[in-house]
């Protein structure tokens, strides 16, 4: 029986790609203040891809 390697989901991926791009630069949608509804729509999403994992586990 051969497991399967551990991939990250796409979006999260893709989550951790803007912060990672965020720690840098602003895009369009920051604002004055630094703040930045996609970054915050990426932390989200990653925590609650760790909550998920914690509960559930990596499958």
């Amino acid at each position: 029986m051969s497991e399967h390697p551990r991939t990250v989901p796409f979006l999260i991926e893709l989550a951790w790609r803007c912060l990672d791009y965020h720690r840098h630069a602003r895009c369009g949608k920051c604002t004055a203040t630094g703040f930045c509804p996609a970054a915050e729509a990426a932390r989200t999403r990653i925590r609650a891809w760790r909550r998920y994992r914690s509960v559930f586990g990596w499958r």
